[in-house]
């Protein structure tokens, strides 16, 4: 995952390595089955990213929204992006295993529609893991000042194997202490 701002000294972005696992893939779902009964759900291993605007500043996307809502949490976000939504088949034979493992072959690109970014904020102190605040996307200037815009989330599949992004324990000790809170 990228994600990509505008600044006033030019473009800055941020990605991360992260794993969508699949659970339960050999669950035969019953006729009429839906949601999490279709593949059993997924799961994200791996850290969410952030971009380096500057100046102190640091926009980080979440694995979580501070509401915990389903459709803004990085596995839904991931499944959007890849559109695995739109892969289902209404019947039990569009399995989720064998679209995720067509999905490992095609190493699709996708560019995240605005209604499924995931959370957005920042810290007022990075050593203080309960500074969190959100960020609107629609409105870096708000927090960041004049001349910070969100260009694009992008999501592209890689190779089974490539290594998960650690960079947020080794730059922000004191957040990586708060498991779960990117």
């Amino acid at each position: 995952m990228t994600v990509e701002v505008q600044t006033p000294s030019g473009g800055k972005s941020g990605s991360s390595v992260q794993e969508l696992v699949l659970l339960r893939k050999n669950l035969v779902p019953l006729p009429g089955a839906g949601g999490s009964d279709w593949g059993g759900g997924f799961r994200i291993n791996g850290e969410a990213p952030f971009v380096d605007l500057g100046n102190g500043e640091v926009l980080f996307t979440t694995l979580h929204d501070a509401s915990y809502s389903y459709p803004r949490m990085m596995t839904s976000v991931a499944l959007q992006a890849l559109r695995i939504f739109e892969l289902r088949r209404s019947l039990p034979s569009g399995s989720d295993a064998k679209i995720m493992g067509d999905l490992v072959k095609a190493k699709p690109f996708s560019v995240l529609q605005r209604k499924h970014y995931p959370m957005l904020a920042t810290f007022t102190n990075t050593a203080e893991p309960k500074s969190l605040v959100e960020v609107s996307p629609d409105n870096l200037n708000a927090r960041f000042g004049s001349g910070y815009t969100l260009s694009k989330i992008t999501f592209q599949v890689v190779d089974q194997g490539t290594p998960l992004t650690t960079a947020l324990a080794a730059r922000f000790p004191a957040l990586a202490r708060e498991r779960g809170l990117l």
